[in-house]
Formats: structure tokens, C-alpha cells, sequence
């Protein structure tokens, strides 16, 4: 996904228009001086449109519901503004601004893990050992600054609507004990604070759910008001974005089938209660020999 989520929707959306207007994008350049080009750049969002060329093609697609027209005009003020993740532009990947983009707009996000704490959902600590953890030999400074993204990326948590957010998160990934005992249990005790928000479902799939719908991958699930969802899986090599419906339909069913499997909220706090008192114990027990 080489260009921003914005401008991608606001092509797209834009396309539609021209589409219901019966109209070729040759015959809508040459009516308004564009080439054929730009058009194409333009509804696939490879470009920004000026505010200047967006009033020009809502006129043409005979646009006249002032409330459209605004939603039109914010969409295209919010495709050219740069967000704060630009600062650190040289340590983050195009693929991963696209998804603090998308989690930053979304209004609803549904994740399941199998390996670790969600991003949204980590300690400092808990974050740099999981960031250092691969074989890749990062350059200086650049562990520092993914973490200060990550924990950017939860500033959202504490925002004036924030949004929906249902985790869930395996057994096996919150027994894993990351960075040490006292690591792992402040990350803990840290979910729990969070699953006290009305804003955040946390659901944990235990062991003796067996095999499972995301026995696979872990993935994102971002909602919008209006706009259709996204969804979206990484890996080792890349990260992957998917919006067609069938594809949508399939990450859907498999977060429902997980949340049917997974322990209820009040049973998950249950479960990470007593997986942080076996963790003392173990804690005490190293620290006695």
C-alpha cells in the first residue's frame, strides 16, 4: 500500500462519483484540463488533490449537498497533513506508517494475538525486548525510536473518544516471560489496568482451547463510521492490507469464532491473575537459590 490510507479512500471514493456520473476519466480530464495521468494518480491516490481540483470534480459530478461536499474537503485537508509519526520517517517502514494511519482514524479495532502483547497494550520495557529480540542488527538509535512510536501509537488510548478496542490475546503469550519475571509481571499488571477501561475488551484464549481460527497469523481488524474495513496482517517480511469483502468476511468470522473460544473478559482477568501469582512464585524460588 505505496500511498496513504487517506488519499487511497479519498480516490476511491472519488471514483465512485465519477463512475455514478457515467463518465470516462479521459472525459473528466478533458473537461477540466487534466491529463490523463493526473486522473489516474489522483483516483488511486498515488497524488494529493488540491483543494482548487476537488471543488472543480465535485461541481462536474453535480455534488451540491453541502455536507458531502465538506466531508469531501476535510477528507482532502486530512490526506495532505503529516502525521506526527513523521519525525520518525527514517526508522519506520511505509508499510508501518500506513498502519498507525489506519489505527490512529479507526473508530473500532479487533486484534487477536498468538505470540505476543498487543503493540497498543505494552510496557517500555516489555517493548524494547521484544523489538531486540529479532536477528536483525538495527542501526544506532533506531530501538529508541520504535519505542517511542509505540507508546505514541497509545496516545490514542487516552483520548477524548477513544476508540473501541477488543484484544484477543493466547495464553501462551502472556506466560511467555519477556525481558524477565519483573518485566512480564509489570507488563501484566499493566493489562489488567487497561481491561478496567470501558473503552478495551480483553479476552484470553487459553491453552486448553486447542486448535484455533487464528492458529495462523495474528491480524487488525481497523472499523470506520462510514468507510469499509480494513484489514490487515504482518509478518518477518512485510505487511499486508486487505479490503475486499470477501476478505473481510473471513477475518471477521475467525475473530468471532476466537471470541467464542476465548475465556470471558472477568474469566481472562481470572486467568492473568493467576498466571502472575504462579510468576512470583517462580520469581521467589530464583531468587532463593
Amino acid at each position: 500500500m505505496g500511498q496513504t490510507i487517506r488519499s487511497r479512500r479519498l480516490g476511491s471514493d472519488l471514483r465512485q462519483l465519477r463512475r455514478r456520473s457515467d463518465m470516462t476519466a479521459e472525459a473528466v480530464g478533458s473537461e477540466l484540463g487534466f491529463s490523463q495521468s493526473k486522473m489516474s494518480r489522483i483516483e488511486s491516490g498515488d497524488v494529493r488533490v488540491s483543494r482548487t481540483d476537488l471543488k472543480a470534480l465535485l461541481a462536474l459530478y453535480e455534488v451540491t449537498d453541502e455536507q458531502q461536499i465538506a466531508a469531501f474537503l476535510e477528507a482532502a485537508k486530512d490526506a495532505r497533513s503529516r502525521g506526527w509519526w513523521i519525525a520518525y520517517e527514517d526508522a519506520l517502514p511505509r508499510e508501518y506508517r500506513d498502519f498507525i494511519a489506519l489505527e490512529g482514524t479507526a473508530t473500532g479495532i479487533r486484534t487477536f494475538e498468538g505470540m505476543i502483547v498487543p503493540g497498543l497494550m505494552q510496557t517500555p520495557e516489555y517493548t524494547r525486548h521484544i523489538i531486540t529480540a529479532g536477528p536483525a542488527v538495527l542501526p544506532p538509535g533506531h530501538v529508541d525510536s520504535l519505542i517511542k512510536v509505540r507508546m505514541e501509537r497509545q496516545s490514542i488510548l487516552d483520548g477524548e473518544q477513544p476508540p473501541k478496542i477488543w484484544v484477543i490475546v493466547t495464553e501462551g503469550a502472556l506466560r511467555q516471560v519477556v525481558g524477565g519475571h519483573a518485566v512480564m509481571l509489570d507488563q501484566l499488571h499493566h493489562l489488567t489496568r487497561l481491561a478496567e477501561r470501558s473503552s478495551i475488551t480483553l479476552q484470553v484464549l487459553p491453552f486448553e482451547a486447542g486448535a484455533h481460527a487464528g492458529v495462523q497469523s495474528s491480524f487488525w481488524l481497523f472499523d470506520f463510521p462510514t468507510d469499509p474495513s480494513i484489514a490487515c496482517v504482518a509478518n518477518l517480511t512485510g505487511t499486508l492490507f486487505m479490503d475486499r469483502p470477501g476478505q473481510l468476511k473471513a477475518f471477521s468470522d475467525a475473530f468471532d469464532n476466537l471470541r467464542a473460544s476465548a475465556l470471558s473478559p472477568a474469566d481472562s482477568l481470572r486467568r492473568i491473575t493467576d498466571i502472575m501469582t504462579l510468576m512470583r512464585r517462580e520469581q521467589d524460588q530464583r531468587n532463593q537459590t
